[in-house]
């Protein structure tokens, strides 16, 4: 099934699950890669990969000792993104974000420097919101990167509770217009 229509099928099943009808687009994908910084990063987590645009665009970039983990729930994306990259660098894990921590655990993974997200979190119930920006802090050392897409600015206060410094980036060449959010502590 072409990318676009089982994206738009699974949104349509669960738009509090997927959160969005189109691939993101050439411009959202740079701006997410161009804030990773690829020299130091030897684990880099992504929630929410969906059908793989950052995911591909990441490891096109990343360094040949770099180790991916990809938090997705829904079991079509995942056997998607599996067909679709070949690399032996990533590992797709069916398990929500909220069991990142835990999986990384059982990993022997216990700090990751960057995590990019696509995870509609405006849809998720305060709880879940918490609960993954717990465990975000918990395995970002204070010199690594939480990089997200939301298509709403609702998230502001919630990011900057959590993070010293937020950058946001609206980039409209992307279908809807997205908000790029760049998390740091100093």
């Amino acid at each position: 099934m072409k990318e676009s229509l089982l994206l738009l099928s699974k949104f349509i099943k669960n738009p509090k699950e997927v959160g969005a009808i189109t691939p993101s687009s050439a411009f959202l994908r740079k701006e997410i890669v161009d804030n990773i910084n690829f020299e130091t990063a030897h684990h880099i987590v992504e929630l929410g990969p969906g059908l793989g645009a950052f995911t591909q665009s990441i490891l096109e970039n990343a360094r040949r000792d770099t180790k991916m983990i990809c938090f997705e729930t829904n079991k079509d994306f995942c056997e998607h993104l599996g067909l679709k990259i070949k690399d032996p660098r990533l590992r797709i894990l069916n398990v929500s974000a909220e069991q990142m921590q835990n999986q990384l655990r059982e990993m022997n993974i216990k700090k990751v420097d960057c995590i990019v997200s696509g995870l509609p979190l405006f849809y998720f119930s305060d709880t879940q919101r918490e609960q993954i920006m717990s465990g975000i802090k918990a395995v970002l050392p204070v010199q690594g990167t939480f990089i997200l897409f939301q298509y709403t600015q609702r998230l502001q206060k919630l990011l900057e509770s959590h993070f010293e410094t937020v950058e946001k980036k609206l980039v409209l060449g992307n279908l809807p217009p997205a908000f790029v959010y760049v998390c740091r502590d100093k």
